[in-house]
């Protein structure tokens, strides 16, 4: 991989996960809520969601793209009134402090999370089918090249993603610092997330 590809490859990940979507409210909803580390492990699940995508893109694995489009439908559903459980139990949360150490259980509850948000949307698979054949013929893609193009996908993600946790943490410290609107984040973040899962259900 040629640094021309390295750059287009690492900004168009980057442009592409902070584009208004699902994913990127649960995370502002998670941030908002929960602090950048919880949101943290969510956003790493959604990551590893695209990976998986752009994995059978690069490697052209047709069995795996018809084995999980026909039970999608079926997944989006389930995972959409997952996340409005998971909306109306942050609307009802005791305030949870940004840095608060968070347990094992959680931080993978957070990462299963973020995977599902990302696994139940093959739009992802339909964007990099269309970006990628710009930049590299992935006929003769072999497996150096292709781990490469992963690691290089996955850091534009995640930088992506972290910059607009970051942020959405940043904003969840300004409302702590009015002692009176430490219920009204949750009620906030809660609401949020139930619009994810009501989008993630109908998309």
């Amino acid at each position: 991989m040629d640094n021309y590809q390295f750059i287009s490859l690492l900004l168009i990940a980057v442009v592409f996960v902070i584009s208004p979507g699902p994913g990127t409210l649960a995370v502002f909803s998670k941030s908002l809520s929960q602090g950048f580390a919880s949101a943290f492990y969510l956003s790493f699940g959604m990551v590893l969601s695209d990976l998986v995508y752009l994995t059978a893109v690069i490697y052209s694995l047709d069995v795996f793209a018809e084995a999980i489009i026909p039970i999608m439908d079926v997944v989006k559903v389930l995972g959409g009134v997952y996340l409005i459980y998971l909306g109306f139990n942050t609307w009802h949360a005791n305030k949870i402090e940004p840095n608060q150490h968070l347990p094992n259980q959680a931080n993978t509850k957070e990462l299963s999370t973020g995977f599902l948000i990302g696994i139940t949307n093959p739009k992802v698979m339909v964007f990099y089918i269309a970006v990628l054949p710009a930049f590299m013929d992935l006929s003769q893609v072999n497996m150096t090249h292709g781990a490469q193009i992963l690691a290089t996908v996955g850091l534009g993600l995640l930088l992506g993603i972290s910059v607009f946790n970051f942020a959405a943490s940043k904003l969840r410290q300004l409302f702590d610092s009015h002692g009176s609107m430490g219920r009204r984040i949750h009620q906030i973040s809660g609401s949020i997330m139930m619009l994810v899962g009501v989008l993630l259900a109908l998309s």
